[in-house]
């Protein structure tokens, strides 16, 4: 081979005969070949002799901007007419992707045959492996949030979201933001002008009373419950009050409770 790469010339098994080859060698390696070659697992004169024109190519979790353009084209090779969720795309570009473009293409197989067996055309959440979405360091909140904001909570942004997110349940993006509007505002010591603002996560007025409004009907809602119920015990509201609980995540059950308090 070294010589092949040298000087052209191979001599075959059994023969005197020196014939002239003219080929071009591409050589590819996911080893650390200066480190190789140091410590001598690799043959410095094989190295120099094909280290003439080197690219060096990145693992895929260092070029994130890659990812989307390959899973959509792996997906589209396997159907044309499915499409990813943006929360799936979130998902895909957190991870760490230690089987590089490979691992990708699997995970882009598997997704379609999920999506494929429901007569499904958008690539959900659910049809990622489970240990890829527990790892991400964005939670479900995270994106309902990012997608509202994206939409600047337009009429029709919850629906719109829910569909996004992988046709999720309309109630289950409302009640989560109805979490996350809970928590900003408790996080916030109840001020109502810094948490529509914060929840807005932008300065246009506009946005910012679209967001206010929301907020406003959420305490109105409470306020107009509490009015009905002379009990202070908190156990025997949140009794009276298992509707308001009943779809809201249960990590933001604490919230509810502490603006209940504050209101009662």
């Amino acid at each position: 081979l070294l010589r092949v790469l040298q000087s052209g010339e191979i001599e075959k098994v059994g023969s005197t005969e020196q014939l002239r080859v003219d080929v071009r060698v591409i050589a590819a390696t996911n080893k650390n070949l200066d480190k190789e070659v140091k410590e001598k697992k690799f043959r410095e004169d094989l190295f120099y002799r094909l280290n003439v024109f080197r690219i060096d190519i990145p693992p895929l979790r260092d070029r994130k901007e890659d990812i989307e353009v390959l899973a959509m084209k792996f997906i589209e090779n396997e159907n044309p007419n499915l499409k990813i969720s943006k929360a799936v795309l979130r998902i895909l570009s957190d991870y760490n992707w230690k089987g590089n473009v490979r691992e990708l293409e699997a995970v882009m197989k598997r997704v379609a045959i999920f999506a494929s067996s429901e007569n499904r055309e958008l690539i959900k959440l659910t049809d990622l492996p489970k240990e890829m979405v527990k790892i991400s360091k964005y939670s479900f909140e995270d994106l309902v949030l990012e997608s509202l904001r994206n939409k600047k909570f337009s009429y029709s942004s919850i629906s719109e979201t829910a569909k996004e997110l992988g046709n999720v349940n309309r109630t289950l993006i409302s009640e989560n933001f109805r979490g996350i509007v809970f928590k900003i505002f408790y996080e916030n010591k109840f001020d109502r002008g810094l948490t529509a603002k914060i929840i807005a996560g932008t300065e246009d007025d506009e946005i910012v009373e679209r967001v206010m409004n929301k907020l406003q009907t959420y305490i109105i809602n409470i306020e107009n419950d509490l009015s009905k119920n002379i009990s202070n015990d908190l156990s025997v509201i949140r009794q009276q009050f298992t509707s308001k609980y009943k779809n809201l995540p249960a990590k933001f059950h604490i919230y509810q409770d502490e603006i209940i308090k504050h209101l009662k």
